[in-house]
């Protein structure tokens, strides 16, 4: 015994109703709950729901623009500086950190300071005792971020 396909199925059902039409009682009561329906307005937003529409929308942009300052590339602060000539200055500076991540910062800029002898004992420099409490200025090779990168004394 084979039973038939759903399609052959499918299409007797469709054929059974073909000609069933609902009552009239029903399509009228149908299109006077679709009037019905039309005419009663629609409630309007509670004053909470309101209130509380302005700090999400605010909390959302804020959220949305910290993403895009973040994968934003930060602004070159000598913006056509070549490698060489990071690493020549990294040459005339003593590194603090290793040399490849000063060639790598490209956001690095120069601040003169004034060094107590005391600090560069602490980064491993020879100082005389006799002049501990004297001051040497230097220039310091800093990233954006503050990170002291290399050390320069200036004469």
């Amino acid at each position: 015994m084979t039973l038939p396909l759903l399609d052959d199925r499918l299409r007797a059902l469709a054929d059974v109703l073909a000609d069933a039409v609902p009552p009239d009682h029903v399509d009228r009561a149908i299109a006077k709950a679709i009037a019905a329906r039309a005419r009663r307005p629609t409630p309007a937003p509670r004053a909470f729901e309101r209130w509380l529409a302005w700090p999400l929308a605010l909390a959302a942009s804020i959220f949305a623009l910290s993403f895009v300052v973040r994968d934003a590339a930060p602004p070159a602060m000598a913006p056509d500086v070549a490698a060489g000539t990071l690493q020549r200055m990294a040459r005339s500076f003593v590194p603090i950190v290793p040399p490849d991540e000063i060639a790598r910062a490209r956001d690095a800029y120069v601040v003169a300071a004034s060094l107590e002898r005391t600090t560069l004992a602490e980064l491993g420099m020879p100082v005389s005792p006799g002049r501990i409490g004297e001051s040497i200025d230097a220039e310091l090779l800093v990233r954006a971020d503050g990170a002291v990168l290399a050390l320069r004394f200036v004469h």
